[in-house]
This record gives C-alpha cells, sequence and structure tokens, in this order.
C-alpha cells in the first residue's frame, strides 16, 4: 500500500549540532518527504544556520523559546504536526549519527505495511560505527531488561534508540503528567505504543560514534527508566483486564505484583530480626522458610506471566530478520 507522501513527515531534534545539521538535512531532501527541525534553543550557531538552510531547503524550522530538553521538543513536534493532520512521524536526530539508508528503511517499511511504530536496534553484527560510551552500552542493557520485564517480550532491544518511526495517533496517548521532558522518551514512546497495541516493528539501524557530545545524565536516565517501568506495568494491567484474550495474562500480573510485595516484607522482617535483635530463634527459621518458598513462588509466577504475555504478542511484534 502506498500513503500519502504528504502525510509523512520528518522531524528533527537540534540541539548545539552546528557541525551536523547541514549535513543530516542535506541528505534527508532526497526522500522528498516535508522535513521539520526543532532547534532546541541552542547555544551555539545552530539556530543560525538553521535560518540560513531555511532560505535553501524546503524544511520548516520550529524555535523553543527556551531549553525545554529533548522529550519536550518531541512531544511539541508530535501535537504540531498532529494539528497538521499528518499521519506519520519520522524522529532523527540532528547530530549525524544515523544513517539515511535507515530512516529510508523506515519510510519504506511503513509504505509497504501497516506498522504504527517503527523503532531501531543498534545492538547487532554491524549495528556500531566507532566507540560506543560505556555509559551508553551499559545503560542500554539495563533500559533493555526493563523494557522487557515490563512488557512481557524479549523480541525488543534498545529502547533509548533515537531513531523510530511513530503513528500520530500516539498523540492521544502521552500522559503530560508521565512523559519525560528531557531523557528517556525514545524509552517512553516504545512502552506507549506497545501497551496501547501499536502494531510494531525493529530494524536493525547503524549508529555512528565519533565526536559528538552527549548530554545525557546516567542516574537521571535511570530513574526516569524506573518511574516509567512502574507506571506502564500498572497501565498495561489495567488495560488487558478489560479484554478478554488478555485477562488471564492480566491476572498472572497482579499475582506476580501480590507475591513480590509479601515477598519484599517477609525478607525485610527477616533481615530486621538477624541484623538488629541479634539472636536466631525458631521465628527466624519460620521466616527464613517462608521468604525462600515466596521467593520461589514469585520467580515461577514472573516466568508464567512473562510467557504468557510473549505468546499474545507474537502477533503484534515483528523484527527484521
Amino acid at each position: 500500500m502506498n500513503k500519502e507522501k504528504q502525510r509523512i513527515a520528518i522531524g528533527i531534534l537540534a540541539y548545539n549540532v552546528d557541525n551536523y545539521i547541514e549535513k543530516v538535512i542535506y541528505e534527508l531532501i532526497n526522500l522528498k518527504l516535508k522535513i521539520f527541525v526543532i532547534n532546541d534553543a541552542s547555544i551555539d550557531s545552530t539556530g543560525k544556520k538553521l535560518k540560513e538552510l531555511e532560505n535553501i531547503y524546503p524544511i520548516t524550522v520550529l524555535e523553543n523559546e527556551k531549553n525545554l530538553g529533548a522529550g519536550e521538543s518531541l512531544k511539541k513536534l508530535i501535537s504540531y504536526l498532529f494539528d497538521k493532520n499528518y499521519e506519520f512521524l519520522i524522529k532523527v536526530d540532528g547530530d549525524g549519527q544515523f544513517l539515511v539508508k535507515d530512516v529510508q528503511k523506515i519510510l519504506q517499511i511503513y509504505n509497504e505495511n501497516d506498522y504504527e511504530y517503527i523503532k531501531s536496534n543498534r545492538f547487532w553484527k554491524d549495528g556500531i560505527i566507532g566507540k560506543i560510551p560505556k555509559k551508553r552500552f551499559f545503560g542500554n542493557l539495563l533500559a533493555t531488561l526493563v523494557m522487557q520485564f515490563t512488557l512481557g517480550t524479549n523480541k525488543l532491544y534498545d529502547p533509548l534508540n533515537g531513531l523510530f518511526g511513530v503513528s500520530l495517533k500516539i498523540h492521544n496517548f502521552i500522559n503530560a503528567k508521565t512523559y519525560p521532558k528531557r531523557y528517556g522518551y525514545p524509552f517512553y514512546i516504545t512502552l506507549c505504543c506497545v501497551i496501547n497495541n501499536f502494531k510494531t516493528f525493529q530494524i536493525n539501524n547503524t549508529v555512528i560514534y565519533s565526536e559528538q557530545k552527549s548530554n545525557l545524565n546516567p542516574i537521571r536516565v535511570l530513574l526516569t527508566i524506573i518511574r516509567l517501568c512502574s507506571n506502564f506495568y500498572i497501565q498495561k494491567i489495567r488495560a488487558k483486564k478489560m479484554i478478554g484474550k488478555f485477562q488471564r495474562s492480566a491476572f498472572l500480573d497482579k499475582l506476580f505484583l501480590l507475591s513480590l510485595l509479601l515477598t519484599l516484607i517477609s525478607f525485610s522482617t527477616l533481615t530486621w530480626s538477624i541484623f538488629f535483635e541479634r539472636f536466631f530463634l525458631f521465628t527466624e527459621l519460620t521466616n527464613l522458610t517462608i521468604t525462600s518458598f515466596l521467593f520461589l513462588f514469585t520467580g515461577i509466577i514472573f516466568v508464567l506471566a512473562f510467557k504468557e504475555e510473549n505468546g499474545l504478542r507474537k502477533n503484534q511484534i515483528f523484527n527484521e530478520e
């Protein structure tokens, strides 16, 4: 199926990328799509360069009066394009880390299929050019594990990858209270799309690491991911319990949370008695037995819940071979 190209937009987030932005725009122009660049109050010459490029290329530049952060800038761009009746956004960064062939791949997959969310994964054989910073590597590894735990699927990876295409109906699902203004927005987009049953496809893309500077704060990203994980886990249970085929999965999720809570309470009680009362009696032995049982039971329920949901999502999530 061929979609109308005027309903597809490329969105570029730009912050202090004066050395890269012209090359990024020049390469993307060849895709013959409307390009929107949002300058997040850059303090280098990015703004000046964009004004010059706007006179050369058919692009639209949106200016933030103050620095809002990457997440808030994306939300602003989604609202803007939604109001303009665009249907699909391909989001790119302005720092030149992504290859235009991968943007073209997202466009082709969207044009030929009915996917509503097309995300990227850099962790494959040819996915990284240069040396990825260790904090990014381990941050992505942790984010992947948390994402898979939250969504109940092992089919998706690299939830912090900033190259993706998404249906602009996501505008109706974004919660302004929980949406991250700066860090972790790709993680939010992935969880939001999957939990709201967007038909999803994951491509293998390539990310170039050279001299680009990262503004990521690992601690803030970690705290954001934990917060989003908690919010979306509860949200998915609420959504699943209203749909017949998902109700057993929702029950297992609830049972897992209850069992996890009881395990933590039992473990805390046991720890307190051992380390603060400084003696070990029959009561503590009983608590140890109960804690061990709860720990084992929680693990079994988690495996069952994960297996159940993973099976349900097999017709929703697809991967590039």
